[in-house]
C-alpha cells in the first residue's frame, strides 16, 4: 500500500509539473511573466523576426533574383535605384525592403499592382513602368508595386492575400501571356505546396522551351513609318500553343487563381481590376496585317492561338465577382499603328516607356472607378479598431487633430451631423497626426 501511495503521489507532481510547464508555455501572463519577457527559441518554424527581414545573405553577393522556397524566386531587397548590380544596360532598382520596386513600404495602400516583369517595368527606370505611370493618371494615390519578374498566376494569387493586409481599394492583376502559362504550370507541378492547382495529377508533357531564341527564330521587321522591332514568336509558342496540353494546363491555372484573388476580394471588400498583357507580336498583330507583311508561319500561330487563349482567359475574368476586366489587347494594337515604337528595336518583348504608357492610359479609368475622394475638410467620427466606439477628429491643413473629448469638440463649434458616416482609421492613414485637441480656442480649432 506504502509503494501504491508513493506511486500515486509521484504521478501527481509529474502531472502537476507538466501541466505548469504547459501553463507558462502558452499562458505565462497567468504565472506572472509578463507576455514581453517570454523567451521564444529561435527555430526554422519560428525564425527570429529581424534576423530573417535584415539577412546578410539577402544584400551581398551577386544577382538580382533570390531563391524562395514558396515563390521559387524573389527579388533582392534593399537595392539603389542607381543600382550597379546585373549586366549593363539592366534597369532594375529601387528595390524596398521585401524586394518589390518602391521606395518603401508603405502603411496603407490605395492600389496594388501585382504581375511579372511585365509589370515591374524591367527595361525602363521606375517612373516609366506602367504602375508608376497609372498613380499619376489617377490622381497621385498610394501605389504599391508587388511584381517579380518571372512569376505566374500562383504566385500572384500566394501574394493577393498578403496585398491586402496594405488595406488596398483596388488591386490591379495583370497576367501576361507570354510565359505566364508555361510558368504556372512548372510551379504547380514542382511545387507539392501548390498541387492544388494541378488541373490533372500528372504534369501535361514538358513545356517546350524557346528561350533564348536562335537567330533563325527571329523575324526582324521595318515597318513602313521607320519602326523597327524583332520578333520572336518561337519562344512565345511555349505559353500559347494549343496542340500542347501544358498551354491548356497553364491557361486553367491562370483561371483558377484568377477566381480565388476574386472570391478573397469579394470577402475582404476589396476590388480587382483583372488585365492580360499581350506578347510583342500580337500587340504588333494589326500593323503587321495593315502592310501586307509575309509573316513567318510561327507568328501567324502564335497570333491566332494567343488570341484565342485570350478570349477564354477574358471570358472567365469578364464573370468574376468583385473583379473588372480590362482589355489591353485592343489598346495596344491601335497605338502600335502610330508611328512611335512601343517596344524595343532588339528581341526583348518588355514594352518602352510609351508602350507602358498606353497599358496606364488603359487601366486608369477602372481603377479610377472605385477609389473614393479624399475625406473633406472639417469634423469626423473615426471607428476605433477593436472596439464599438468613435473617435472625433478634425481634418484641417492636410493633417489630423484629435479631439480630447465630444465636449471639447462642441466647445469649439463643431457638432456632428447624425446621418454622416464615420470614417476608418485607413482613411486617414495617410494623413499625419497633428496633435491631440484639449484646449478650447475657436479661433484657431473651431469651424
Amino acid at each position: 500500500m506504502k509503494k501504491e501511495w508513493l506511486l500515486a503521489a509521484l504521478m501527481a507532481l509529474v502531472t502537476l509539473v507538466l501541466a505548469l510547464g504547459v501553463v507558462r508555455w502558452l499562458a505565462p501572463g497567468l504565472l506572472g511573466i509578463p507576455v514581453d519577457l517570454r523567451v521564444v527559441r529561435v527555430s526554422e518554424a519560428v525564425p527570429a523576426f529581424f534576423d530573417n527581414v535584415f539577412r546578410p545573405e539577402d544584400r551581398e553577393g551577386e544577382g538580382l533574383i533570390l531563391n524562395d522556397p514558396v515563390t521559387a524566386t524573389r527579388h533582392r531587397p534593399l537595392v539603389a535605384e542607381a543600382n550597379l548590380m546585373g549586366e549593363a544596360g539592366t534597369l532594375f532598382g529601387p528595390t524596398d525592403l521585401l524586394g518589390f520596386r518602391n521606395r518603401a513600404v508603405p502603411v496603407v495602400a490605395d492600389v496594388v499592382t501585382i504581375g511579372d516583369s511585365q509589370t515591374f517595368g524591367s527595361n525602363v527606370p521606375m517612373a516609366d513602368n506602367w504602375p508608376s505611370r497609372l498613380a499619376g493618371m489617377a490622381g497621385g494615390p498610394v501605389l504599391y508595386n508587388m511584381s517579380v519578374g518571372g512569376w505566374g498566376a500562383i504566385q500572384y494569387q500566394d501574394l493577393f492575400g498578403k496585398a491586402l493586409a496594405l488595406g488596398p481599394r483596388v488591386v490591379v492583376v495583370a497576367f501576361y501571356t507570354g510565359n505566364d502559362p508555361a510558368e504556372s504550370v512548372r510551379l504547380a507541378y514542382e511545387f507539392e505546396r501548390w498541387a492544388d492547382f494541378r488541373p490533372a495529377p500528372e504534369k501535361p508533357g514538358p513545356v517546350p522551351s524557346h528561350w533564348p531564341p536562335t537567330d533563325g527564330e527571329m523575324w526582324r521587321v521595318r515597318f513602313g513609318d521607320g519602326v523597327e522591332t524583332v520578333f520572336t514568336a518561337a519562344a512565345r509558342l511555349m505559353s500559347n500553343d494549343r496542340d500542347q496540353a501544358a498551354t491548356g494546363a497553364g491557361y486553367a491555372i491562370m483561371a483558377e487563381a484568377a477566381r480565388r484573388m476574386a472570391e478573397r476580394a469579394a470577402r475582404e471588400g476589396a476590388w480587382v481590376v483583372f488585365t492580360i498583357i499581350p506578347t510583342k507580336e500580337t500587340a504588333h498583330a494589326d500593323k503587321v496585317a495593315a502592310e501586307g507583311l509575309d509573316a513567318p508561319a510561327d507568328y501567324r500561330r502564335l497570333v491566332a492561338h494567343e488570341a484565342q487563349n485570350t478570349a477564354a482567359l477574358a471570358g472567365v475574368l469578364e464573370g468574376l465577382p468583385n473583379a473588372t476586366y480590362v482589355d489591353l489587347v485592343t489598346a495596344l494594337q491601335q497605338a502600335a499603328l502610330g508611328p512611335r515604337p512601343l517596344y524595343p528595336p532588339g528581341p526583348d518583348g518588355h514594352p518602352v516607356g510609351s508602350g507602358y504608357h498606353v497599358i496606364a492610359r488603359a487601366l486608369s479609368g477602372a481603377v479610377m472607378a472605385h477609389l473614393p475622394a479624399p475625406p473633406a475638410p472639417g469634423l469626423h467620427a473615426v471607428r476605433v479598431p477593436g472596439k464599438d466606439a468613435l473617435a472625433l477628429v478634425l481634418l484641417r491643413d492636410g493633417g489630423v487633430w484629435f479631439f480630447g473629448s465630444p465636449d471639447v469638440a462642441a466647445a469649439n463649434g463643431w457638432t456632428r451631423s447624425a446621418d454622416s458616416a464615420p470614417l476608418n482609421v485607413r482613411d486617414i492613414a495617410q494623413l499625419p497626426l497633428r496633435g491631440v485637441i484639449k484646449a478650447v480656442d475657436p479661433a484657431r480649432f473651431g469651424p
